[in-house]
């Protein structure tokens, strides 16, 4: 009888093993029904639901780091990322089987699929890291399906200890297609080259790879002095009017050369603060319409008169005073300060000249840009003061100087190019959070206070 009972149980055991693969939900499941296709970083089942009382679809396998994966697909879908991978595989055993709503699994089949390289594995063989001014620069073009990230470090001198040390600088997500990533030291940091070390981690933040770069060469930048710049205005936006005491409210000592006196902050116009009185801002402004919108083409043209290798252009705000509102500015100022600002170098033929030889588009290249959402929050706003996150507002030059600059920074890639014409269009200026319909740009208006052009030494 005891021998009979253990036999029974054993039996028992056998079949529930069986069971495992052969499931409770009958229905047909054959191999015709899935395919697999590799993908960076695994492959995709696609699956042909024939029977309606098939609710989902399970797949089971190990993925490269040893770990189980289960997953789960519904009926609605046809398609199931089995990811997990990041060198090429071939032949990984995977277990597929149907449920029904009850959970229920049907008889399971099995498959084995092949993985192409994942992008945080072919990112090392995509990426250059080159010179850039007064740093470096990560080039890279990636192809097909990209996931997780990369962290990009270097080594400088530790603020802290004084010591060397490997210094973290950006981790960003990895995108498909062409992309450029820079970066300049700060004064302290700045070497004549740079030790470059990158790491790729995946979603669960696990390194995947890690390659050092020695002796990578800076490029030393420079401004360019501007006093001979001039800011060509093809579509007649530019406001220009003299200084003037006639109306409190309108000032006046508007206009492109501006532009290029030196002024960052606005230390010029303190000179003239007085109670009661709108300050002559002796800037740049432009409108009506000096937006680049659908339906409204315009854009300004950059001479910096010779040609040059270039690496950042400078958009400077005026500090805010708080002294009476300048009317031309329609009761604010901050709505009229560019967030998106697209920057194009003129490769035509000859000189650009807007009657003569303005060109066509094929005749600019984007080089950069700066973009950001005109209701972002208060403090992620390039002209608010970082130490405590407000608006600066000074009434006296002492209060100036201790304050600023503050300024829009647009990188271009480090090429051996020469360029003299930069077309800059406007696109975007910033909503006023807190009371929208009185501080408006309602008339498309734009402004900045200096601008700046760095390049090769």
């Amino acid at each position: 009888m005891r021998n009979t009972i253990l036999l029974i149980l054993l039996m028992s055991v056998l079949f529930a093993c069986s069971d495992d693969d052969n499931g409770g939900f009958d229905v047909e499941i054959n191999e015709d029904m899935f395919s697999f296709t590799p993908t960076e970083g695994g492959a995709i089942m696609r699956y042909n639901l024939a029977d309606r009382r098939v609710n989902k679809v399970s797949v089971e396998y190990t993925d490269e780091f040893g770990e189980s994966v289960y997953k789960i697909a519904d009926y609605s879908v046809d398609t199931l990322l089995l990811d997990g991978f990041n060198q090429a595989h071939t032949e990984i055993p995977v277990k597929v089987a149907f449920l029904d709503k009850n959970e229920n699994a049907s008889k399971a089949l099995h498959f084995t699929f092949d993985t192409r390289p994942s992008s945080l594995y072919t990112f090392f063989d995509e990426v250059a890291v080159n010179p850039y001014w007064n740093g470096f620069q990560l080039v890279f073009n990636l192809e097909g399906r990209a996931e997780g990230s990369a962290s990009v470090y270097f080594v400088g001198t530790n603020p802290t200890t004084k010591e060397r040390d490997t210094l973290f600088l950006e981790n960003f997500l990895l995108e498909a297609g062409p992309n450029v990533k820079a970066f300049s030291m700060t004064d302290s940091q700045i070497q004549d080259s740079y030790t470059v070390v990158v790491t790729t981690e995946d979603n669960r933040q696990r390194i995947v790879r890690k390659q050092v770069w020695n002796d990578v060469v800076g490029a030393k930048r420079v401004l360019i002095p501007n006093a001979n710049f001039e800011l060509l205005d093809p579509f007649h936006k530019i406001i220009t009017e003299p200084y003037s005491t006639a109306d409190w409210r309108r000032p006046g000592a508007l206009g492109a050369e501006y532009l290029f006196d030196g002024d960052v902050k606005g230390t010029r116009a303190a000179e003239y603060f007085k109670a009661g009185n709108a300050t002559p801002p002796f800037t740049f402004l432009a409108g009506p319409n000096a937006l680049n919108r659908e339906g409204n083409e315009c854009y300004f043209v950059l001479d910096i008169k010779e040609p040059a290798i270039v690496g950042e252009l400078r958009f400077y705000m005026r500090i805010k005073d708080g002294y009476a509102v300048n009317s031309q500015f329609d009761n604010d100022y901050f709505t009229k300060l560019p967030c998106n600002i697209q920057v194009y170098a003129w490769t035509g033929e000859g000189d650009y000249d807007p009657v003569t030889n303005s060109g066509t588009n094929d005749d600019w290249e984007h080089i950069g840009s700066f973009e950001q959402d005109p209701n972002a929050t208060l403090i992620d706003r390039w002209y608010i003061n970082p130490t405590n996150n407000q608006v600066d507002e000074v009434k006296t030059i002492a209060a100036l100087n201790a304050v600023g600059p503050y300024y829009i920074s647009i990188a271009l890639p480090f090429e051996d190019k020469e360029y003299r014409f930069f077309k800059l269009e406007f696109r975007e200026t910033y909503v006023d959070l807190y009371n929208p319909s009185y501080n408006h740009n309602n008339n498309n208006n734009v402004t900045f206070h200096e601008l700046e052009v760095y390049g090769q030494k």
